[in-house]
């Protein structure tokens, strides 16, 4: 039951006519939890154990802390006066340590589980690799991951964290806890939302609003047309491409040559973003319609003018986690403070370089281990590591060269208002971001490094156009991927220059029959230029295999 399946228009509006039509308004989010639940049964129900003992566990982790933070409150309390100042420390220590470890565990145990279902497979392979033995024939556990198994983990867990913090107050209702780890719209691939932004909202009584129900319908159809007639139109060449054996061949096939290997990582990179924040529109228009309003997780990410901004907008609430959870612990510990002075107190550190990279270092080093793990979250798998190693390499390297490159602006007497400037960012920061991309289309790390080096040594234009034919894509489906890319590309030039973040922001400024003729001619595109039917064989959500 994918989000582009009339079984799941059909599960979603009964969900949502429940929902609305149920009599006891404080109960209706019990609406959400059996659909959530029903909605991942039917999808997963191999995998329930999974969740279930995620919600569990974190569920009583979050009670726990509660519990030893009430307990101590009371306890500083009752012997204020009578503590000095040494016992108060003391006692606040041992306190401390006990949440670490309820912490520690519960922590250990989500990222454990998931971290065996990911990577136990890629490491038994290696080591039977360096015993000598067909690492092929190494198969532990299945590959199949628990549906959602990377989001609500990671959701489930910042929850946790921001208890232990104090920042959220547990919640003390387990089916409440339960909805918000299982909340069906955003299960397959996010957004990963944060408690104190969703929770209140999935609990909160919702009535069934006009204005609501039209931006929900127009922000699904805009994820619908991003999917189905871009994303899976471009999805039929590089599968193509993948059957084909690449650059390597098969039998029958000689490979393809370095303009090929470019086309399709252009392909590949619209195929990505389409797919990706197609299937988030979806997830935020049902959402709009129950009055929920859920993060944003893009903000047209190939118009960044660095590698920084773009995954600032790119996959928004995966960097909010990661900087929120793994980035300032990392940059804000006594370690990097203490590396920080070191490189400060040094000869070296009394230039202007040295000042520079003492300020900067621990950031761009917590920056470079955040795109590492971001990188191993992505798959078990070496080109993976590669794509964090790289993206996390850019981004240090950057900060640590700023003053450099501020002094190339100022000597070669650049504006960095100008626009020709600001285009010239964006054509480097795309390239860098389709570098990246190749990690993700190759095979292997060896696979991408082949992949690169034919791009820049075997241009030809003659080969390339003779292997067009063997895409499997008829001269239609070119212009139809043409023509949507264009409706793509003038879209998001209109969100960036107004700053909204979805098409249905921008009809509102219309009248009511420019809304409705525009929805009208969403729909009739979808319908005669989507790529569906009992003959397609579409791909599922990218995502979703993390």
């Amino acid at each position: 039951m994918t989000y582009t399946s009339l079984l799941f228009a059909v599960f979603a509006c009964i969900t949502i006519l429940i929902y609305f039509a149920f009599p006891r308004r404080e109960y209706r989010w019990t609406v959400l939890l059996a659909g959530s639940y029903f909605f991942y049964i039917y999808n997963s129900y191999r995998y329930m154990a999974f969740i279930l003992l995620t919600t569990v566990t974190v569920y009583l982790a979050g009670r726990q802390l509660e519990s030893i933070s009430e307990k101590a409150s009371a306890e500083l309390k009752a012997n204020k006066g009578v503590w000095d100042r040494d016992q108060k420390k003391a006692f606040k220590k041992s306190v401390e340590s006990r949440k670490k470890k309820v912490l520690a565990a519960t922590l250990v145990l989500n990222f454990g589980i998931l971290f065996v279902l990911k990577y136990l497979n890629f490491l038994a392979g290696g080591l039977m690799h360096l015993l000598g033995s067909p690492a092929e024939n190494v198969q532990i556990i299945s590959m199949i991951l628990p549906l959602g198994i990377s989001f609500y983990t990671f959701q489930a867990t910042g929850y946790l964290i921001d208890v232990y913090r104090g920042t959220a107050e547990a919640e003390q209702n387990f089916f409440r806890f339960a909805l918000f780890v299982s909340f069906f719209p955003q299960i397959i691939q996010g957004p990963i939302s944060s408690y104190s932004k969703l929770h209140h909202q999935l609990i909160e009584p919702h009535d069934a609003d006009w204005n609501n129900f039209k931006r929900g319908v127009i922000i699904i159809a805009w994820g619908l047309f991003k999917k189905i007639v871009i994303a899976d139109c471009a999805w039929i060449g590089i599968k193509a491409y993948y059957n084909n054996g690449g650059i390597n061949g098969t039998p029958e096939f000689a490979g393809y040559g370095g303009t090929m290997v470019l086309f399709i990582s252009l392909m590949y990179a619209l195929q990505l973003y389409a797919d990706f924040s197609g299937g988030i529109d979806i997830s935020r228009g049902i959402c709009r319609i129950l009055g929920i309003e859920m993060e944003m997780n893009f903000r047209q990410p190939y118009f960044s003018k660095s590698i920084g901004e773009y995954w600032r907008r790119w996959h928004i609430t995966l960097g909010a986690w990661m900087k929120n959870y793994v980035f300032y612990p990392i940059a804000m510990s006594e370690l990097s403070r203490n590396i920080s002075k070191g490189i400060a107190g040094s000869s070296f550190g009394k230039t202007a370089a040295g000042k520079h990279l003492a300020k900067v270092f621990t950031t761009a080093m917590a920056s470079f281990i955040v795109f590492l793990l971001v990188g191993i979250w992505h798959g078990a798998n070496s080109k993976y590591i590669a794509f964090g190693v790289w993206n996390g390499f850019i981004i240090m390297l950057s900060a640590m060269l700023e003053p450099v490159y501020d002094r190339m602006r100022k000597t070669f007497h650049i504006n960095k208002e100008a626009a020709w400037w600001k285009l010239f960012q964006m054509l480097r920061t795309f390239i860098i971001v389709l570098i990246g991309y190749i990690f993700d289309i190759a095979d292997s790390f060896t696979n991408a490094m082949q992949m690169m080096f034919r791009i820049v040594t075997d241009q030809n234009m003659g080969v390339f156009m003779d292997q067009l034919s063997t895409l499997g894509m008829r001269k239609m489906a070119f212009l139809t991927l043409m023509f949507s890319s264009v409706i793509l590309l003038f879209m998001s030039i209109r969100l960036e220059q107004t700053s909204l973040d979805t098409p249905a922001e921008l009809l509102e400024r219309r009248s009511g029959l420019i809304q409705w003729l525009a929805l009208f001619v969403l729909i009739m595109m979808i319908i005669v230029l989507g790529t569906y039917g009992p003959a397609v064989d579409p791909a599922e959500f990218v995502y979703m295999q993390f």
